[in-house]
Parts: structure tokens; sequence; C-alpha cells
């Protein structure tokens, strides 16, 4: 009868060189592990609940075990109750054993063979990685439109030059385009003074200048305001302007296209060359003839 003294939970041995792996957790599948007579750690993502093997000596990593002389150990397992490690060494050269380690309720198979080179230092035991459910790029976010937001896009708009100087943030990322395009309407001359793209907004900012071509008095329908790229129409959110002018009377307008009516966004760029659209009425003339009455001379008897 003879002790062998155990390995101490606390012991710690030179790694050197040797090498660190990870092995995904699969009970269906062994895992060939090299060890030496070098210290090999075993780590598991939780405790580990038990530890079986043939031929070993599986002890808690406390006191010393009693084994009788002449047993045939190829293999030192430490594992203290638990604890999410245990520690392997190699007693015999040549030497193969299978080990078991049974963790959440399932049994994992460890191949382990004595090398004297190459032996693994630690062996990570990690979890599947659960793949993620593929998924399209989903839809932008939906346009935010209200009547203040409006305003402030026509007074921001309006304000460009003074705010790009002095409140910068205001109209941080904001496109401008000078364009200076004549639209010309049968009633109404349209100059496209400047148009402005709001990011953040989705929206198109147009800036213009009407004049009446017509010799009479032209109402105007600033709620029909409209800018046309090719076939697309894209009508107003929020306009300004004014309801009449007379012969020859100029004035200024201005209108903001704002996401699209289902709440998508438009993404319409500021360099298009936009056809403006709004309606119009020539007011009639009413001219009232009066006729001058003369009385009728009576007859001298």
């Amino acid at each position: 009868m003879w002790k062998m003294v155990v390995l101490s939970l606390g012991a710690a041995t030179a790694l050197g060189a040797q090498t660190i792996r990870d092995f995904v957790l699969d009970p269906q599948q062994a895992v060939d592990l090299p060890v030496s007579r070098e210290v090999t750690t075993v780590v598991f993502p939780g405790p580990i609940t038990a530890v079986a093997g043939a031929d070993m000596l599986i002890e808690r990593g406390t006191d010393a075990v009693e084994v009788e002389e002449g047993t045939p150990l190829r293999f030192h397992v430490t594992h203290a109750p638990g604890a999410n490690f245990l520690l392997v060494r190699s007693l015999q050269a040549g030497a193969a054993a299978r080990l078991v380690v049974i963790y959440e309720g399932s049994a994992y198979v460890t191949e382990l063979r004595s090398v004297v080179t190459d032996s693994v230092a630690s062996a990570i035991f990690m979890r599947a990685t659960t793949p993620a459910a593929v998924r399209v790029d989903g839809p932008p976010d939906p346009v935010r439109f209200s009547p203040r937001i409006g305003l402030s896009l026509l007074d921001r708009a309006r304000a460009f030059p003074v705010l790009s100087r002095t409140l910068p943030r205001a109209v941080e990322g904001v496109t401008l385009r000078a364009q200076n395009r004549k639209v010309t309407l049968p009633d109404l001359e349209i100059t496209v003074q400047e148009v402005y793209r709001f990011p953040r907004e989705d929206a198109v900012v147009f800036l213009l200048g009407l004049k009446n071509t017509t010799d009479g008095v032209l109402d105007l329908a600033p709620s029909t305001f409209a800018a046309r790229v090719a076939q697309e129409r894209f009508e107003q959110s929020i306009a300004n302007g004014p309801r009449t002018l007379g012969p020859g009377e100029s004035a200024d307008a201005e209108f903001a296209v704002v996401g699209l009516p289902d709440g998508t966004r438009n993404d319409l760029s500021a360099d298009n060359a936009f056809t403006i659209l709004i309606n119009t009425a020539r007011r009639e003339s009413t001219v009232a003839a009066v006729a001058a009455a003369t009385p009728a001379s009576e007859a001298v008897p």
C-alpha cells in the first residue's frame, strides 16, 4: 500500500508555449485532447456535475488519495465539487483513455491521449452560437410631418443666409441650389429662385417668384402647388403665397414637399429641374353699364 500525493487545485505549472484551444459543446461529438505530464485545464461554461473515466485517478483536489500499489493509472483528473473546470495530466507514456464529463444533464466525451510535446494547455468548451434569423434591410423610418414642422421648414429656408452664419446647427446638412429658372404657365410666370433639401425631414422647399402675365386679376390657389419631375408629381405639404395678383403684379411664394403621402420618404434631390404647377383662374371683368335715363318731353297741346 502506498500513497500518491494528488495535485492541489492551487498548484500551478508553467505552460510555456503550449496551446489553448476552444471547443463547441456537442454531446454528439467526442473531442480529442492531447495531454502530457504538465497540467491541462478543461473549462466548461458552468458547474460540472460529475466526471468519470476508467484507469484514472479522479479526486476532489483536497486530500491525498490512497491507491493500491501496481494500479495501472493512466491519467490523473482533479475536479472540486461545483467547479466549472477540471485539471488533467498524464501518468503513463503513450496512454489513452476516455473521460466523460456530465454537464447540464448531458455527457461530453473527451478522448485523452498522452503526448510528450504539443499538449493542450487549456481546453475551453463554449456553447454553440445560435445563428440569428437573416433579415432584409428594414424600411426607413416614417416621415414625420406636422404644420409646426412645415412652418419651421419655410422659415429656415427664407432665413438660410442668416442662419448659416449665426446658427449653423439649425441648417446642418441642408442643401441649397440657387436655380433662378423660369417656368411659364398660361397666365403666370414662375421663377424658381432657390430649392432647399432638408434631409432629416426628407423635405424639399421651393422659394418662388410669381408674376401675373395677364391684363386682368388672377386668382391663385397656393394649396395646389406641386412640383413635377418627368412624369412624377409631388404635391405640396405646406404652402404660402398670394391668393390674387393684379395685372402684371409680382409676389413671392413658397411651398414644401415633405415625404410622400403614404408616410414614406421621397428622397428628392434639390438638383432636379422641377416644373412648378399651381391652379389659377382669370377673374372676369364686371363692367357696370349705366344707362342714362332721358325723360320724355310732353307734347304741348
